[in-house]
């Protein structure tokens, strides 16, 4: 009774309910997921790694990221037999599930002061787009998304020490996560130009090095280091195809199913995967020129950050992972999944919920669509993509606006 007591401390994040909700969560998930993934490949390399010891298991086939190789390892030794492992595989869906409470929660309570809506957090918690990559199809897009989250707030409040470990882990979560690093660059330079310690970035780098040889000491003493190199080099053109079931861009500008197009074939004079990476990039580079700006004049001027400069930062994190989804070659389905979490924080702070909402419908729409557990998605893909396309030329439009005003600002 006393730990009930002490979680319905509204001074602390995680309360009762949220306690209740995963545990009802727990007893009706779904005990069928991802085949291949959930039944296949995850329960065969915990086994492995179970039978050969973890600094082994980048001698199997794996291509996945450390994090998560630790997380299998352990979960084989709990289980602690073959059968049990593969019997017992659609547990792993409760680990990913606390990433999507981990998120949602910590969302609600680092904006707080920002909005008045009580239990906030259960914008995310009842939205099946949200939670259908864990509950549904048993993935793990949960983890890097809630780390990447941690690692931006840390960075804005200053907690410098935790955001160099949380930038670090999700790296290491996965590969995809280095999108991110231009946020972690733009706000630790905003933050040592308030106070420059020369100390605290040792120790922030300690930190990450510390971060980095936790994961990776196993397969350093193990002799299989080289083979997660192998795996990082690799990671890029593991799925050479012009997508992979991610309804976006290319299902609206050619013909042909895109699942069964190589991306290394030509395209209007570049090969697919260029013209995606062309489009990212160069796509990339406008979006943030807002939050560049908005930054200097912060530096320049020695103006704190205000709810004005968190609300653009999670809008323009919101749009870059909805155009690397958007634009790139080699995408799944699930990969809009991080920016509902970082929408969901733009609405929260603007108190405009139009993007989270399409994003939440948009992605629903892709991964049922290609899942079909419920059916919720009888339309072609070219229309999920349109509402992807819109959701961005939104975004779009705001940090024209926002930049415009900035301007005006700055020049009078």
């Amino acid at each position: 009774m006393k730990i009930f007591q002490k979680l319905s401390n509204n001074s602390l994040p995680v309360q009762w309910h949220h306690i209740l909700f995963y545990t009802l969560l727990i007893a009706i998930i779904p005990h069928t997921g991802f085949y291949f993934d959930l039944n296949k490949d995850w329960p065969r390399w915990s086994y492995y790694a179970f039978e050969h010891g973890l600094s082994q298991i980048y001698n199997s086939d794996t291509n996945y990221m450390p994090f998560y190789l630790h997380g299998l390892y352990w979960f084989g030794k709990l289980q602690g037999s073959k059968e049990l492992i593969y019997a017992n595989s659609y547990q792993l869906k409760y680990f990913f599930l606390l990433f999507d409470f981990g998120g949602a929660i910590a969302l609600a309570w680092a904006l707080r002061k920002y909005y008045t809506i009580k239990f906030a957090e259960y914008l995310l918690l009842f939205n099946l787009g949200y939670l259908y990559c864990s509950v549904i199809w048993g993935q793990l897009d949960s983890m890097p998304t809630t780390i990447v989250i941690l690692a931006i707030i840390c960075l804005f409040e200053r907690k410098l020490l935790w955001a160099a470990f949380f930038g670090t882990l999700a790296v290491y979560v996965k590969l995809q996560a280095i999108i991110f690093l231009p946020f972690f660059v733009i706000l630790l330079i905003y933050q040592l130009s308030r106070k420059f310690d020369k100390w605290l970035l040792v120790k922030m780098i300690g930190i990450s090095v510390l971060t980095q040889l936790w994961l990776l000491s196993p397969f350093i003493w193990g002799g299989t280091f080289w083979n997660f190199v192998k795996v990082v080099r690799e990671s890029v053109g593991f799925f050479p195809r012009v997508s992979w079931h991610a309804y976006n861009f290319w299902y609206l500008v050619i013909k042909q199913d895109p699942t069964l197009l190589n991306d290394t074939l030509p395209f209007a004079g570049l090969t697919y995967k260029k013209w995606g990476f062309i489009l990212f990039f160069g796509s990339s580079a406008l979006v943030f020129i807002p939050l560049l700006w908005q930054t200097y004049i912060n530096i320049k001027t020695k103006k704190l950050l205000d709810a004005n400069y968190y609300a653009l930062l999670w809008l323009t994190a919101a749009t870059t992972a909805t155009l690397f989804f958007f634009v790139n070659t080699q995408m799944h389905e699930r990969y809009s999944y991080p920016a509902i979490a970082l929408y969901f924080a733009y609405a929260l702070i603007s108190g405009e919920y139009a993007l989270f909402a399409l994003i939440s419908v948009a992605h629903l729409a892709n991964v049922d669509g290609m899942n079909k557990y419920f059916g919720l998605n009888p339309f072609k893909p070219e229309y999920t993509a349109l509402i992807f396309g819109l959701i961005l030329l939104i975004s779009f439009v705001k940090l024209f606006i926002w930049a415009k005003n900035l301007k005006n600002i700055y020049t009078t």
